[in-house]
């Protein structure tokens, strides 16, 4: 078959979509209720009788060079090899890894591209019996840079925002029998220039790839949202579009175990309430979701139904406090990037999965969805497992501050971009707004500016005012912060400043949000425990997000001489070494050690030695009772177990209990601890905590009396004491032996050198100046 190429659109500025459907919410329709209920959430996807997914085996072509790509092109001329969708070049030998942070990978004058800009063709053959009275909407989940869509001959449109869905309506233009899908890949697009997030760059479909096979009449969109009744019921606004001819169809609607229900004639535009006076409220503590259903019958008999988990809640801000259902909730939060060491960006719903679950084994209770919306299978795990989400755009122009352009505010303030930042920040709000889950929106990361953010502010608020928007960069800007203040890494002594309301004034106003903090990088994260004590002690402080979570790599295989790589290992012309490599888990997720250090800064339960034996346990929820919590408790004197005991908690949300140990009378100079172990009722360790009650003395000077002798020959330097000996040598100025009085020799052969500097880590590379300069490095 024979196609005219669009060889143009994605490098000219004026175009970043044609043809692409409105946004919508993101729901699987099935034609079969029973079937639906019976099928669990990882597999909806995937079993619909109206929806097919195209995944699997694509035929692809790939040329290093888009100028080599035919005017026009016969795909019955070509030779493919064969991809599986989802995938990206750089996993799958096309091309090699790239990882940059900051840069942009090409030096071009923006907005324009490189001459030499790859490309890469897929096809898909498939086959659809009927096509009469029939619609068919072709849905890219995610495909970096941008898509060229063609069918059986004709072009059906452009899309950019690899992270964004996008969606086209194919019915005119699909046939019975075999049709030909083609789509043409870009490496980059303009809409590059708003893609510069940290982590390697990869290209492709790297996400599902749906086809919607709906009858004539069909839903289009569902938007649930509730709002609290001054009462403290809920009011439930829901708005249902259907798409095509509405003539004795019907739209029913209903939540399982609630009294309410809506029956009504189908039309465009539907929209209704329910009051509902008593209803579980939603949190990340106990997330508790109603299902909702939605049917679309024509005549009475069921056409379509969709499954919508809604929970109930209510965000809000008053003055400088973040509330959630009234309460003052703290986000013991992660960044998640969507990376995996041998498919990166391609994740299954397994791997949001086993994410998510460790997060929680972690005691985590917040996702930044950095830096763009993730497959819809996270927020669907997110709201029934219990995470407070940032769900944040697919913008950061963070190359901007680098040459050519070095300027990092040059594209976030060019008026021009306003469409662009629109378009990714509407898809993201319109697919995701139905989800209980998401607790702010982020306009995107490290873009500089404000104009455009400022654009996007207002739709949001127009269109959502339910949901605060947070924008960290827009701190470096007049505008200041948005519905929340936001920093990255700022310091323990300004953060307590904060919280106090002691900082600048333009601090004062409004939540502190930490949307970065405690780079897990090498032997990261430090800091933490005074960062929690932080967030726990001011109102104002909502907490953060840790970057990051997952180390990004490539994983070569058992046998490999490199098992996993990072920046530099690919030959990339440019890159930013191991700076990929700063997650709180391994690349396969195993746990370092500083996720145990967040799991046991993040614990719900703090407990205080208020002496006598009595202990002062508080419950740091701000829903969930610690009733079932199990203590183990372990008393030692110098590291020898002592005593041990267990007791249970029950106290409430945000109060604490005070529990009386009968410990024996501590041994004088002595050190004593004390260690408590909380275990779910599955008896898995929640969190760990080790507090001192005795200190041994010792004291910072030899007691009054103590002779010390010095003597010394050629090569050495003996003291004397009590009679202990001490070695120095002369040349090394090392101490080479230190004998105790009865002549037991302590160093073994071995010797210590004075030394004041150490093996840098990743964090101490910006500390090599003033090293040198002081000498230091020669010591």
């Amino acid at each position: 078959m024979k196609y005219r190429m669009q060889r143009g659109n994605y490098k000219d500025f004026e175009i970043y979509e044609q043809n692409k459907r409105a946004p919508r919410a993101y729901f699987i329709p099935y034609g079969d209720e029973e079937v639906l209920r019976a099928t669990p959430m990882a597999r909806q996807r995937y079993t619909s009788d109206l929806v097919r997914v195209l995944s699997g085996a694509w035929d692809f072509r790939y040329y290093a060079d888009a100028r080599e790509l035919p005017k026009e092109l016969d795909t019955e001329e070509m030779v493919f090899d064969q991809v599986q969708v989802p995938s990206t070049w750089q996993r799958t030998g096309y091309e090699p890894p790239v990882y940059l942070n900051c840069p942009y990978e090409f030096e071009s004058p923006m907005p324009e591209m490189p001459e030499q800009v790859p490309c890469g063709i897929y096809r898909k053959l498939f086959t659809l019996e009927e096509t009469h009275n029939r619609s068919f909407l072709l849905s890219f989940l995610g495909a970096a840079a941008c898509l060229d869509v063609f069918l059986n001959g004709y072009h059906v449109g452009y899309s950019e925002g690899a992270h964004n869905t996008a969606e086209f309506d194919i019915s005119g233009m699909a046939a019975p029998g075999e049709n030909e899908l083609l789509v043409a890949v870009h490496k980059w697009s303009t809409g590059t220039y708003l893609e510069c997030q940290d982590m390697f760059r990869e290209s492709g479909i790297f996400r599902d790839v749906l086809l919607y096979d709906l009858p004539k009449t069909y839903l289009t969109d569902v938007f649930a949202k509730p709002q609290r009744l001054p009462d403290g019921g809920y009011r439930l606004q829901v708005t249902a579009e259907v798409l095509g001819e509405c003539g004795g169809w019907s739209l029913e609607f209903a939540i399982d175990g609630l009294e309410a229900s809506f029956s009504g004639a189908a039309k465009e535009r539907v929209s209704f309430t329910l009051d509902l006076p008593e209803v579980i409220e939603w949190n990340a503590e106990q997330p508790k979701l109603y299902q909702a259903w939605l049917r679309l019958k024509k005549d009475g008999a069921l056409s379509q139904t969709v499954n919508l988990p809604i929970g109930f809640k209510t965000v809000q801000i008053k003055k400088n406090i973040f509330l959630f259902n009234g309460k003052k909730i703290k986000f013991k939060g992660v960044n998640h990037h969507d990376t995996d060491p041998v498919t990166g960006y391609c994740m299954r719903y397994e791997d949001y999965l086993k994410d998510l679950t460790l997060m929680k084994a972690l005691n985590v209770n917040a996702i930044r969805t950095a830096h763009y919306p993730p497959d819809p299978h996270l927020l669907m795990l997110a709201d029934e497992m219990g995470f407070y989400v940032v769900d944040e755009a697919d913008i950061e122009t963070h190359g901007a501050e680098f040459p050519p352009h070095n300027d990092f505010h040059l594209v976030s303030h060019d008026k021009r971009w306003i469409p662009r930042y629109l378009d990714r920040v509407k898809r993201m709000l319109f697919r995701d707004r139905n989800h209980a889950c998401v607790t702010m929106w982020s306009l995107g990361n490290e873009a500089g500016g404000h104009h455009c953010q400022d654009a996007c502010y207002a739709f949001l608020h127009a269109v959502h005012p339910e949901i605060p928007v947070h924008y960290e960069s827009v701190v470096h800007t007049p505008v200041y912060a948005y519905d929340v203040y936001s920093e990255m890494y700022t310091p323990h002594a300004k953060l307590e400043r904060i919280g106090k309301q002691k900082e600048d004034e333009r601090f004062r106003g409004k939540p502190f949000f930490l949307c970065e903090y405690a780079h897990a990088m090498g032997v990261g994260p430090g800091g933490l425990a005074e960062y929690g004590d932080l967030f726990l002690a001011y109102e104002t402080l909502m907490g953060g997000c840790i970057w990051e979570w997952a180390d990004h790599a490539v994983d070569h295989g058992e046998g490999a001489a490199l098992r996993y790589t990072y920046g530099g290992d690919h030959g990339e012309r440019k890159h930013d070494g191991n700076f990929c490599v700063d997650g709180l888990v391994y690349p396969d997720r195993r746990p370092h050690t500083g996720a145990y250090a967040m799991k046991n800064v993040y614990r719900p339960i703090r407990a205080a030695a208020k002496g006598g034996g009595r202990f002062v346990f508080t419950n740091t929820n701000r829903f969930k009772s610690a009733y079932g919590i199990h203590v183990e408790w372990l008393l030692d004197e110098n590291g020898a177990p002592k005593a041990s005991g267990s007791f249970a908690l029950a106290c409430e949300a945000e109060q604490s209990e005070e529990v009386q140990l009968w410990l024996d009378e501590f041994a004088p100079q002595t050190d004593v601890h004390i260690l408590f172990r909380y275990l779910d009722g599955a008896g898995e360790e929640i969190a760990a905590e080790q507090i001192t009650l005795q200190e041994c003395y010792v004291p910072e000077e030899l007691p009054a009396g103590t002779q010390l002798s010095l003597t010394e020959d050629a090569e050495q330097y003996i003291i004397r004491t009590q009679g202990a000996s001490l070695r120095f040598g002369k040349a090394s100025a090392a101490l080479e032996s230190y004998q105790q009085p009865e002549g037991q020799e302590l160093l073994c052969g071995a010797s210590l050198v004075p030394n004041l500097l150490r093996a840098k880590l990743d964090n101490d590379k910006c500390l090599e100046r003033r090293l040198e300069e002081t000498g230091l490095d020669q010591m």
